[in-house]
């Protein structure tokens, strides 16, 4: 009888414990999620100097998902006139960009990789003739690169393969959804373009 009532004087006690533990973590988890918001806030609207380390990851621009269908296509050839001013192109200016209120050069790592497809192009077409160095030290460097971003991004869209002695075991003609390269065009293109009228703009004022 004296447990029982012991019991149903302890059982008030334990309940307003629990509810104040509850409405302690509570009030933390929403002080810890408020925290959070604030800083990821912080983050996408701080402003940068982008001078020395002072910059950003990522070139903060809004790009959307596409469709890509993946084949052979006739442009881009290795060693014909049509085919070398078109990787020549792939990357304008060589992908530099000029950001902050400075005018701070840099480079998007698209472009960069791009640049180094056709720099590997030249590799492949150049003359070994007598006079032949070996691979260049850009060379090796683009490879090396090539790889390492391969590696980083790690693709695991599954490829159907046939078997070894199939003419192409490997069906890649499947379509991905990629980051909507063209934007990253479309706002290369821009800021060259305002980096332009900027340098005429000292220019003058001089």
């Amino acid at each position: 009888m004296r447990s029982l009532l012991k019991s149903k004087h302890c059982s008030p006690l334990s309940l307003t414990s629990l509810s104040l533990l509850l409405v302690g973590l509570s009030f933390a988890l929403k002080l810890a999620g408020t925290l959070w918001i604030k800083s990821q806030v912080a983050y996408l609207t701080r402003e940068y100097s982008y001078i020395g380390h002072d910059y950003p990851e990522v070139w903060p621009i809004e790009r959307k998902s596409v469709l890509m269908t993946f084949d052979n296509p006739k442009h881009f050839r290795l060693d014909e006139e049509d085919g070398i001013a078109e990787w020549a192109a792939i990357a304008p200016q060589n992908g530099v960009v000029h950001l902050g209120p400075h005018r701070q050069p840099y480079t998007v790592a698209m472009m960069h990789q791009l640049k180094c497809f056709d720099i590997l192009r030249e590799e492949m077409v150049r003359d070994r003739s007598e006079n032949y160095a070996g691979p260049s030290v850009l060379g090796r460097h683009c490879l090396n690169y090539i790889r390492q971003i391969v590696m980083c991004r790690g693709d695991l869209e599954l490829e159907s393969f046939q078997f070894a002695s199939h003419k192409n075991p490997i069906d890649w003609h499947g379509i991905y959804e990629c980051k909507d390269w063209e934007a990253v065009y479309n706002n290369v293109k821009s800021n060259q373009e305002e980096y332009d009228k900027w340098l005429k703009r000292r220019v003058t004022s001089v």
